[in-house]
């Protein structure tokens, strides 16, 4: 499996975490399954953590992405999405798609490190304590 996927209903978070590179069709799957899991509500945020593989999507993949990603939106509402990586290609990627979902309800961020996303959730909970305690 390429990623696991946990719901922290006390912290209001769905965390996924990317084991192996993704492909499009992974990622679109996941946010597909996302609406589905007992649990899901909108406004629950969301944190892509892509800190041990890299995303080796194309541009192409990415608006494609967005524009599916605008289909969902309703279900998501209003909430933040944090991609984490220090890979500079998925960093790169991930700030491309943050432009192309500027309208979204959704706002994406991406991070190149858990310090920098503390608190962009505005919990009052750092990212790494939101990973800790969502473990796999």
């Amino acid at each position: 499996m390429t990623h696991s996927v946990r719901l922290n209903e006390e912290l209001g978070v769905i965390v996924v975490r990317f084991h192996a590179a993704p492909n499009f069709d992974e990622i679109k799957t996941l946010f597909d399954d996302a609406v589905q899991m007992p649990g899901f509500r909108p406004g629950l945020f969301l944190v892509a953590d892509f800190r041990l593989t890299n995303a080796p999507l194309t541009g192409a993949e990415i608006r494609h992405l967005a524009d599916y990603v605008l289909r969902t939106d309703a279900q998501w509402g209003a909430t933040k999405w944090s991609i984490l990586t220090s890979e500079a290609t998925t960093f790169g990627l991930g700030r491309m798609f943050m432009a192309l979902t500027d309208d979204h309800e959704v706002t994406t961020h991406v991070f190149r490190t858990v310090t920098e996303a503390d608190d962009w959730f505005g919990l009052g909970v750092e990212m790494y304590d939101i990973l800790a305690r969502t473990p796999e």
